[in-house]
C-alpha cells in the first residue's frame, strides 16, 4: 500500500498460499476442539459451563488472535472481512469480536510524498497550495483496504479575487446544457464544479432524478473552468476536479473512523505536521488572472461563491491506494472458493452468491465519482434529518475517479463513543444508548424503504457519534439501489413481521424471492426474523438454527445487503445491551408509506412523511418462538 505497482503473479500466490495455510489451521483446530469437547461430555462428564470455561473460551481467543494476525498480514479485503466479524457479536464469540474490533486503521498509509503527487495528478495543480490551505499529509484521519482520508483546509482567496469573482457571478447568466445518453444530474454537476443543490435551485420544479437524454437543464459553469468532457473516465491530469466525466460520484470515509474520524484534533488551525503552502493569493491560483484558473481552482472559487463549501473551509480528502484492485480480486477469489467449502459442509446456505454479489460492489467501490453521487444524492435524501444526522457533501468539481474532496464531519467512532456512553450514570447512558441505535436504525430505514438507495458497507467504523448523539454516516463506496418492486415486497415483509402472523411473514418472504426446502410457515418466520429484524437470533453453526433445518435454495442477490444492514444493527444492540429493540417496528411506518404511494401510483419513491420523532427509540419484548421452547 506504499504506493508500489500492481501485484505481481508471485506475490498473488505467496497471497493465496498463506491465506489457506491459516485458515485451514484456524479450521483444523476447530474441529479438534469439536472431538475434545465431544469427549468431555460424554466420557468425563463435564457439564455444558465447564467444556465452555476449559475448552471453548481459550479456542475462541486463540482463534481471535489467529484471525487478526491473518487480516494484518495479508491485508486487502481481508481485513474488509475481519471488521465485519468484529462487528457481529450477535453469534461470534465475544473473545473473536474484541480482538477483530481493533482492525480499524491499520492499513500501513501511503507516504506523504505519494499522497501529494497523487492529488496533484488527480487534480491537475501543479501545487496542493492552489486548493488547500494546509493538508495534514503526515497524519491519516483513517487508512483502510481501498483509500485512506487526510484532513485539510480550503484555501481561502483574497479580497480582490473575491470581489473580482462576484461581479463576474452577477454578471452571470444560466446557460443550457443537452443532457448525453446516461448522464445524470450529479455527472452534469461534476462536469461544471456545481452542487445538486446548487442544480436544483435552477431547474425548480424538475425531477433530477428521472432525466433523459435529450433533456435540458439550466446549468452555471464558473469561468476559467474548462472541464474533461469528452476525456473519457481517467483520471482528471489538465482537465481538473471535473476529469471523470461520464460517472459520478460521492464521498465517503476511507471504511475506518473515517472522514470525520478524530474529533478533537487539528481544530481550525493546522494540525503539527500538517503541509501544504499557503495559497499566496491570486499566484495560488494558477495565474488568478480572468478565465486562466486551473479547473479544479476554478471549481473551488465557485463553490466558495456560491456558498457550496463548507463554512469553516475544513474538508476530508480520500485518494484510493494504486495497486488495491488487483489484491481485492485475488482475496475475493480465495474468499468465493471458502465459502463453497462452507455451503457445502458446515451450512445449509448459499455464501457463494452472497460473494459473488460483494464481489461486484466491490469493484464499483474503485470509482469514486460513482461514490461521490451516491453520498450526495443520500445527503438529499436525508436532509430532513438534518438536526440528528450527518451525511458529508462533495465539493463541487473536486472529484476524480481515485480522489475526492468532501466536507468534514466533526465526531468519534462508535467504539469510542460506547466507551464515553459507560461513563455517564445508569439513567443517562440507557437513553443515549437508544438514542443512538435508534437514529443509525432510522437512517437506513429511510434509505432502504424510501428511495432504495441505500449505504451498504455497514460497520461501526463508517458511524461517528457527535455533540447530541448526532449520527454520521460515512463511506458510499458500496451502495445499492433497490428496484422499485423489490422495495414494495420488502415493505410487505417488514409489515408482516410487525404484525407478528407466521403466515403472512411466510408469503411476504415468498413474495421477496426467497425459497427454502420446508415451506413451514413457523420455521419460515424465525428465518425471516433472524434475516430481517433486530428481535431475531441467527447463528449459522448452531445446529438448531432455521437454516440448518431448512436450506435456503434461492435468495434475491440484493437482499444479502439489506440483511447486512439488519446484522450492523443486531450487533449494535447486542453490544449495546439492548436487547428489546425491533427495526422492523420503527421501520413500519416507512413501509407503510412506500405501499401507499405505490397504491396511489407514485412508485412510492420521492421522499417519505415525517414522522414524530421516538425520544427514546422503538422498543419491543423480545421474540418468543414456541416451536423452540421459549427463545
Amino acid at each position: 500500500m506504499e504506493g508500489k505497482g500492481p501485484l505481481g503473479a508471485g506475490e498473488t500466490v505467496v497471497r493465496t498460499v498463506d491465506f489457506w495455510r491459516r485458515v485451514v489451521f484456524i479450521y483444523g483446530s476447530y474441529k479438534v476442539t469439536q472431538l475434545r469437547g465431544l469427549a468431555m461430555k460424554t466420557v468425563l462428564r463435564n457439564s455444558d459451563d465447564e467444556i465452555q470455561q476449559k475448552l471453548w473460551v481459550p479456542q475462541h481467543t486463540w482463534a481471535g488472535e489467529q484471525m487478526y494476525d491473518l487480516c494484518i498480514a495479508l491485508r486487502g479485503f481481508y481485513l474488509k472481512a475481519g471488521q465485519f466479524i468484529g462487528s457481529r457479536s450477535d453469534f461470534i464469540p465475544e473473545q473473536i469480536c474484541r480482538k477483530l474490533m481493533l482492525l480499524c486503521d491499520k492499513v500501513p498509509p501511503m507516504p506523504p510524498s505519494a499522497v501529494r503527487s497523487a492529488l496533484q495528478r488527480e487534480f491537475g495543480v501543479s501545487d496542493l497550495g492552489q486548493l488547500f490551505e494546509w493538508i495534514d499529509l503526515d497524519k491519516p484521519l483513517g487508512s483502510a483496504s481501498i483509500s485512506q482520508v487526510h484532513k485539510a483546509k480550503l484555501r481561502s482567496f483574497t479580497a480582490a479575487e473575491r470581489a473580482s469573482a462576484d461581479a463576474r457571478l452577477r454578471r452571470q447568466r444560466p446557460a443550457e446544457r443537452v443532457l448525453g445518453e446516461g448522464e445524470g444530474a450529479w455527472d452534469v454537476c461534476n462536469v461544471l464544479g456545481m452542487s445538486l443543490r446548487e442544480l436544483k435551485k435552477l431547474n425548480r420544479g424538475v425531477d433530477l432524478e428521472h432525466l433523459t437524454a435529450g433533456q435540458v437543464l439550466k446549468v452555471v459553469r464558473p469561468r476559467g473552468f474548462e472541464s474533461g468532457e469528452g476525456q473519457g473516465q481517467g483520471a482528471a491530469t489538465g482537465a481538473g476536479a471535473a476529469g471523470a466525466a461520464g460517472t459520478a460520484g460521492t464521498a465517503g470515509a476511507a471504511g475506518t473512523a473515517g472522514a470525520a474520524g478524530a474529533a478533537g484534533t487539528a481544530g481550525r488551525g493546522g494540525p503539527a505536521g500538517a503541509t501544504g503552502e499557503q495559497s499566496g493569493g491570486g499566484g495560488g491560483g494558477g495565474g488568478g488572472g480572468r478565465g486562466r484558473w486551473p479547473p479544479a481552482v476554478a471549481a473551488l472559487m465557485h463553490a466558495v461563491e456560491v456558498g457550496e463549501a463548507p463554512a469553516d473551509g475544513l474538508v476530508a480528502v480520500k485518494v484510493q491506494y494504486p495497486d488495491a484492485l488487483p489484491m481485492m480480486a485475488a482475496d475475493l477469489a480465495n474468499i468465493r472458493a471458502a465459502a463453497f467449502y462452507l455451503s457445502k459442509t458446515e451450512l445449509k446456505f448459499d455464501l457463494v452468491s452472497a460473494v459473488d454479489e460483494l464481489n461486484k460492489q466491490i469493484r464499483l467501490e474503485f470509482d469514486f465519482t460513482r461514490e461521490a453521487r451516491v453520498m450526495d444524492t443520500i445527503a438529499e435524501h436525508l436532509a430532513p434529518l438534518r438536526s440528528r444526522l450527518s451525511v458529508p457533501r462533495t465539493v463541487g468539481g473536486l472529484v476524480t475517479r481515485r480522489a475526492l474532496v468532501m466536507g468534514f464531519i466533526e465526531g468519534v467512532p462508535l467504539l469510542e463513543a460506547k466507551e464515553k456512553v459507560a461513563s455517564l450514570s445508569p439513567r443517562l447512558r440507557e437513553v443515549a444508548k437508544r438514542r443512538i441505535l435508534t437514529r443509525v436504525s432510522e437512517a437506513y430505514g429511510r434509505m432502504i424503504l424510501g428511495e432504495g438507495l441505500f449505504q451498504a458497507d455497514g460497520h461501526p467504523g463508517n458511524i461517528l457519534i457527535g455533540r447530541g448523539a448526532r449520527v454520521g454516516l460515512l463511506d458510499y463506496g458500496q451502495s445499492k439501489q433497490l428496484p422499485d418492486a423489490q422495495r414494495r415486497a420488502f415493505a410487505e415483509l417488514v409489515l408482516a413481521l410487525n404484525r407478528g402472523k407466521a403466515t403472512d411473514i411466510s408469503e411476504s418472504l415468498g413474495r421477496l424471492g426467497v425459497v427454502t426446502e420446508k415451506q413451514d410457515p413457523d420455521l419460515r418466520t424465525e428465518m425471516a426474523y433472524g434475516m430481517f429484524d433486530t428481535r431475531g437470533k441467527v447463528d449459522p453453526f448452531d445446529p438448531n438454527s432455521p437454516i440448518k433445518r431448512s436450506a435456503i435454495s434461492s435468495f434475491p442477490p440484493d437482499m444479502f445487503f439489506v440483511m447486512r444492514v439488519v446484522q450492523l444493527l443486531r450487533g449494535l444492540a447486542n453490544g449495546m445491551g439492548v436487547d428489546d429493540f425491533s427495526c422492523a417496528r420503527q421501520w413500519a411506518p416507512f413501509a407503510r408509506d412506500t405501499l401507499d404511494r405505490s397504491r396511489r401510483g407514485a412508485g412510492g419513491r420521492r421522499g417519505l412523511r415525517h414522522f414524530l420523532w421516538p425520544p427514546l427509540g422503538v422498543n419491543v419484548q423480545p421474540l418468543l418462538f414456541p416451536w423452540r421452547g421459549g427463545r
